[in-house]
C-alpha cells in the first residue's frame, strides 16, 4: 500500500489537487498516523504472518451497515467494493458456520483479485461467489468423509 503515501503527499503539493485515496475517509490524515494516538487507524484483526503489518480504519458497525446500505446504490457492473463482498458474505445461509481458518482461506484467496483504480477497491463479483463456493464446499468435503 505504498501508493497511499504518494498520494497523500501529492494532495497536499501547494499546487496540487486531492485525488485518489486522498479522497476517502480511509487515506491517512497524515503521513505518520502513528504520530497521533487519537487517529481510529488501527492493526490488522489477524495478522498473516503473526506480525501487524497494516493500519486499517477502525469502523463501528453501524458505520459498516451505512457503508453497506450506500453501497447498494451503486452500479459497479459485476465489480463489488470491500463492503458489498462482506455484505455477500454475512448474507449467505451458511455464515454461522464460517470459523477463523475459514475467513483466513478467503482472505488469502481474495487478496489477489482486488484491484485498486484510485478511487477505492473493487472485485469481480464472480470471484468473490467462487471463493465463498471453495470455501462451502471444502467444509462439506470434510463433513462428509
Amino acid at each position: 500500500m505504498a501508493h497511499i503515501q504518494y498520494m497523500v503527499e501529492r494532495a497536499s503539493e501547494p499546487d496540487g489537487e486531492p485525488c485518489g485515496h486522498a479522497l476517502m475517509a480511509s487515506c491517512p490524515p497524515e503521513p505518520f498516523p502513528d504520530a497521533r494516538p487519537g487517529l481510529p487507524f488501527g492493526n490488522t484483526h489477524i495478522p498473516l504472518d503473526g506480525e501487524p503489518n497494516q493500519k486499517t480504519w477502525e469502523v463501528p458497525r453501524a458505520d459498516l451497515a451505512t457503508l453497506l446500505d450506500l453501497s447498494k446504490r451503486i452500479d459497479l457492473d459485476g465489480e463489488v467494493t470491500p463492503i458489498m463482498s462482506w455484505g455477500m458474505l454475512m448474507s449467505h445461509p451458511r455464515a454461522s458456520e464460517l470459523e477463523v481458518a475459514d475467513f483466513r482461506k478467503l482472505s488469502e484467496e481474495l487478496v489477489r483479485k482486488v484491484r485498486c483504480y484510485g478511487f477505492g477497491a473493487v472485485m469481480e463479483e464472480f470471484e468473490v461467489r467462487d471463493a465463498m463456493d471453495n470455501v462451502f464446499g471444502a467444509k462439506d468435503t470434510v463433513m462428509y468423509e
